[in-house]
């Protein structure tokens, strides 16, 4: 199974920054990677390419209605969406989204016959405070909670320390390993999904992007500030091999 790269552009790039990365990346991405990218809702019918998977940086769990401003999943299918991101800290922490939303976003994702890539992480005190297991592993069950067993593989989990999204920090190599063999053991355990895919996503960048590619139980890489220069992503992504 191929390794997962996939590119959060976050709120960023208007009309022509966007024409300009398309062109830029045409014929750079390398068959050897799953490339997911997950631009701004305005771009996603730009995005749309037999290179990469599209991906959404975010849904609502209702599939439509009078819901002002949001965006269902089987919208999101309707434009080629594969992927989709849900339970971003950034959404926890500025949106307010709780853990009932997040589960909420996955159902709906699930039912769609899509696949969620479920954020997790702590902030930097429950990291001092040696808490890091717990509150992941309270994150992965309230967010999969009443999911149907048999959709649980189609669930992408995310590691995304709090403390070190676009802060230049990140864990070290045998932190990151170590996490992602806790949550693979976790979906097995408990809920018997035995081919959870686990990604690592906070402060990627060229110099740390390969020895995180090479950890046992990491399966691919969440990249946000790296990826929103498309010449910058590229480079980042030749780093691998």
């Amino acid at each position: 199974m191929k390794k997962l790269v996939v590119a959060n552009l976050k709120m960023n790039l208007g009309l022509e920054a966007v024409q300009k990365y398309i062109t830029t990346i045409k014929g750079q991405i390398t068959n050897q990677l799953l490339v997911i990218i997950c631009p701004s809702f305005p771009f996603l019918s730009l995005f749309k390419s037999a290179e990469y998977q599209l991906g959404s940086q975010n849904t609502f769990y209702k599939k439509d209605g009078n819901y002002t401003g949001e965006v269902s999943p089987s919208q999101l299918k309707s434009l080629g969406v594969k992927y989709i991101i849900v339970g971003h800290s950034e959404r926890r922490l500025i949106f307010h989204e709780t853990n009932k939303i997040i589960n909420q976003k996955v159902a709906a994702v699930l039912k769609e016959n899509l696949y969620p890539i479920l954020c997790v992480g702590e902030n930097k005190e429950q990291k001092l405070l040696h808490k890091t297991p717990v509150v992941i592993k309270e994150q992965l069950n309230e967010a999969l909670k009443k999911i149907d067993q048999e959709m649980l593989n189609d669930v992408i989990i995310a590691y995304e320390p709090i403390w070190a999204i676009g802060t230049g920090l990140t864990p070290t190599p045998g932190e990151i390993n170590s996490m992602g063999e806790f949550i693979k053991r976790v979906m097995s355990f408990e809920y018997n999904a035995n081919n959870t895919r686990v990604l690592y996503g906070g402060s990627i960048n060229q110099n740390n992007i390969k020895s995180i590619f090479s950890l046992e139980n990491i399966d691919g890489v969440l990249i946000g500030g790296a990826a929103v220069n498309p010449d910058l992503f590229i480079e980042t992504l030749n780093k691998i091999s």
